[in-house]
């Protein structure tokens, strides 16, 4: 699961948790061993049972070895010009964690905050006989203005989300859904793997939740369809 957060999922995942197969007694017997003198244990990322001896700084890692250690987290070499072939196959690098860089630009999450707030402002013309204020219909008219230039800001940035992420967001509520319905029997699921423009990458696979692969194809980046004619790729090949 620690590649899903490659689809912006980090912040979505609170509001819509996504939680693993168990780890029954049968898989946990067939876990290796781990290593004496293994400096810091983890678990196995994503949804695997197993412990694992953590990564060091520099060392390779993969989605399928073992994590990389506090403070670090697996990614390709600045460069590469195949990222996910590395990471599939193991040839990327652990490395420390840099700090977050401010944005400038507003999330739609704070547009969201911005229009609870907006709902309950005092100053709106909705609770100025609450609190005791005198009526001023421009006061109560500037209010209702800003309110709706806030509103059309938000319902522009939900719009240049663009059409992969908005169907990132319903799938995100039917696995919620569909989890609380099958509970464990829930293993496998498609979650769009979306660029940074809101498009569909050409790459698209399934995610699952019992430490299988799953499968992978190739799809057109504006409306997510599968290619025409196109089989199914490995986790490692590369989409046109």
């Amino acid at each position: 699961m620690s590649c899903l957060t490659g689809h912006g999922l980090a912040n979505q995942s609170s509001r819509y948790p996504i939680r693993c197969a168990p780890c029954t007694p049968e898989k946990l017997s067939q876990c290796p061993a781990v290593a004496p003198g293994c400096a810091e244990v983890l678990r196995e990322p994503g949804c695997g049972c197993c412990l694992a001896c953590a990564l060091s700084s520099g060392e390779l890692c993969g989605i399928y070895t073992a994590p990389c250690g506090s403070g670090l987290r697996c990614t390709p070499r600045a460069g590469d010009p195949r990222p996910l072939h590395s990471l599939t196959r193991g040839q990327a690098v652990c490395t420390e964690i840099p700090e977050p860089e401010p944005t400038s630009q507003p999330q739609i999450q704070d547009l969201e905050m911005d229009n609870t707030a907006i709902i309950s402002d005092p100053g709106s013309s909705l609770y100025l006989s609450g609190h005791n204020k005198p009526y001023d219909p421009r006061a109560a008219a500037d209010a209702q203005e800003s309110m709706k230039a806030k509103l059309i800001a938000i319902r522009k940035k939900l719009v240049e989300q663009g059409p992969c992420h908005i169907e990132l967001q319903r799938a995100l509520e039917k696995i919620a859904r569909s989890q609380q319905k099958l509970g464990d029997k829930l293993t496998r699921f498609y979650l769009p793997n979306c660029d940074k423009h809101g498009l569909y990458k050409p790459k698209q696979c399934e995610s699952s939740l019992d430490g299988q692969r799953g499968r992978c194809w190739c799809v057109n980046s504006w409306n997510g369809k599968k290619l025409l004619g196109s089989a199914d790729v490995a986790t490692d090949t590369e989409c046109p």
